[in-house]
């Protein structure tokens, strides 16, 4: 067996190398919006400092920001000329549709509702300890798909490490 190579790891990878996963582009174009984001407000503390700037705490955080720009450019350029799951789909409304499908399936739609509906019962005024036991039994019991009992035991014990450590040891006042 020590002299024999198996077939399966001595082939070339076909074109893997040129396709994107989804997402890839989207990404470095978010990671290039933020750059620019900090490197304005990193550039608006720098011109506020007293010279020397180059000097100064505003310089690091210019310079960062500055790479993690041409980083991304370097990254934008490089992905232009890639292929995604999606290059082969023309109409662009189609191209969204399918993005957003990959982004966002049904499991995590379903959370981001049960978190939008949970600060929305706290800023209501239901309270730490009356939302956050039924999101935290709704949540647990929708991704385990039954198991009610091990859920309620599972809440019980995290609110109950959350008094605990939160609220009698850090004094931290829940909502």
């Amino acid at each position: 067996m020590e002299g024999k190579v198996s077939k399966e790891n001595t082939e070339p990878e076909k074109n893997t190398a040129t396709v994107l996963k989804a997402g890839e582009k989207f990404f470095t174009y978010l990671l290039f919006l933020a750059g620019v984001f900090f490197f304005y407000h990193s550039l608006g503390l720098w011109l506020k400092m007293e010279p020397p700037r180059s000097a100064s705490a505003a310089a690091l955080p210019l310079g960062i920001s500055g790479l993690w720009i041409f980083l991304c450019l370097t990254l934008l350029f490089e992905n232009h000329f890639k292929k995604t799951p999606l290059s082969g789909i023309k109409s662009r409304r189609e191209k969204i549709r399918k993005g957003l499908q990959y982004a966002f399936p049904k499991e995590i739609l379903v959370m981001l509702f049960a978190v939008i509906i949970y600060f929305i019962l706290l800023i209501m005024g239901l309270g730490f300890y009356i939302a956050t036991p039924i999101f935290l039994f709704g949540t647990m019991s929708y991704l385990t798909r039954k198991k009610y009992i091990l859920n309620i035991l599972w809440t019980a014990v995290i609110m109950a490490f959350a008094v605990l450590v939160f609220r009698v040891l850090f004094g931290v006042v829940f909502p």
